[in-house]
């Protein structure tokens, strides 16, 4: 099962507004506490947006590999079967089997 993404970056933005949102309806003072209060809340806030930016950067990054790496296997598998082709499997060589017992092959 995959890893759950966390609603605190979200969550901690609905709280800023919260925390701002009457600066909207009336001039107020902000003073030097409430402004390290506030500048700490968007740094914690920056850097929970940077960690789910890196993992969808990691997600599309490892999709767009694994799309190349098929459509480079879909090109080998066709160039396989194109008549006049000089691509072939290697042949099977035969190998002693052993079930793990001293003695050598069974």
């Amino acid at each position: 099962m995959g890893e759950r993404m966390s609603l605190e970056l979200s969550d901690g933005l609905a709280e800023l507004y919260d925390l701002i949102s009457d600066y909207q309806h009336e001039p107020r003072i902000l003073d030097p506490e409430d402004a390290r209060v506030l500048c700490d809340c968007i740094k914690e806030l920056r850097g929970k947006a940077r960690d789910i930016e890196n993992r969808l950067s990691c997600k599309i990054w490892n999709e767009q590999a694994r799309e190349e790496r098929e459509a480079e296997a879909d090109r080998i598998a066709e160039a396989v079967f194109r008549p006049g082709s000089n691509v072939c499997l290697f042949p099977v060589i035969p190998r002693p089997f052993s079930d793990g017992r001293s003695g050598g092959a069974a």
